[in-house]
């Protein structure tokens, strides 16, 4: 019988300790700000990340914290770059900002490169600048470091639910900046063996049905996308394999959610399983408002520190 891997104890114990700073850094003046970015204007994607950033922003202001949403949409592709750029730098300097968090995915028309080497890494909130990746490069720390929050929450589900990905066939499908490439790095660190999987592989289906734990980040789904569609059924996992539900969008003319996983069958075969509701999305947030803190008190210290004791 399938074990579920649910996000909402780890969400509720991020609000409380996300709450008890939040007091600790009024103390001192300082209030949590979390800046977001939307710049796509893909229907899909846009009514996607609107979904997901009302969600991160109500976790934010219901422990204390405030939020400002840019969207940038509506500006022409060929100035939008130059924009955000423009953007960023404003919110760089802004001493109340404490957190920045640019949605991906991004149009293929923005220069992401240029974008992540403006955001100043001290207010990186899904750790996604050249100074952040970095980290991920050498030895991190789940419990302290900011890390990219969907890999990082990810991880902290496999913890609570007695997952070891050490020597475990590892097979992540989707190969994005946001979940597949640091995912991969994290787990290899961990020292799984990771087998990365994406629209131009030529088999994907042998190495899924082979591996001990699957990590579905595509975010394609058959019933809006015809082009590479993904859709990951119980036929295609083994007996007994963990598996995690990533990618999900929303139906711009319906408003309803389609996901990686196909939940019923899957359920069936594997032996834990995240929910694609209240699974990886939970555990995501969670890791937003631990990073927002985490950025706050990098913030806080260069601006009082000398008031600023300790941190998280």
């Amino acid at each position: 019988m399938v074990t579920w891997m649910r996000g909402e104890e780890l969400h509720r114990r991020a609000r409380e300790w996300a709450r008890e700073h939040v007091k600790r850094l009024e103390e001192v003046g300082v209030t949590p700000k979390l800046a977001v970015l939307l710049l796509h204007d893909d229907p899909v994607e846009l009514a996607t990340q609107r979904r997901f950033v009302s969600l991160k922003a109500r976790d934010v202001r219901e422990v204390g914290g405030e939020v400002e949403v840019y969207e940038l949409h509506e500006v022409p592709p060929e100035r939008r770059t130059k924009e955000a750029l423009r953007l960023l730098d404003s919110l760089n300097k802004r001493d109340d900002v404490t957190g920045i968090l640019i949605q991906k995915p991004l149009p293929p028309y923005v220069d992401e490169e240029a974008l992540f080497q403006k955001l100043a890494p001290e207010k990186d909130v899904d750790a996604l600048t050249p100074e952040s990746k970095k980290k991920l490069l050498t030895r991190f720390d789940l419990d302290r470091d900011v890390l990219p929050c969907t890999p990082a929450g990810i991880l902290e589900l496999f913890r609570m639910y007695g997952v070891e990905v050490r020597g475990m066939d590892v097979v992540v499908v989707g190969k994005g900046e946001l979940v597949g490439k640091p995912l991969a790095v994290m787990l290899m660190q961990l020292d799984a063996t990771v087998t990365v999987l994406h629209a131009l592989s030529k088999e994907r289906e042998p190495y899924v049905r082979r591996a001990d734990i699957v990590i579905s980040a595509v975010g394609r789904p058959p019933e809006l996308y015809r082009d590479n569609p993904w859709r990951l059924t119980g036929d295609m996992v083994k007996e007994g394999a963990v598996v995690v539900g990533v990618g999900g969008k929303v139906d711009p003319a319906t408003g309803r959610w389609y996901f990686d996983v196909d939940e019923r069958s899957v359920a069936e075969k594997a032996s834990l399983l995240t929910p694609n509701i209240g699974g990886v999305g939970l555990a995501t947030r969670a890791r937003v408002l631990k990073n927002l803190i985490r950025t706050t008190y990098q913030v806080a210290r260069a601006a009082v520190s000398s008031r600023i004791v300790g941190g998280p």
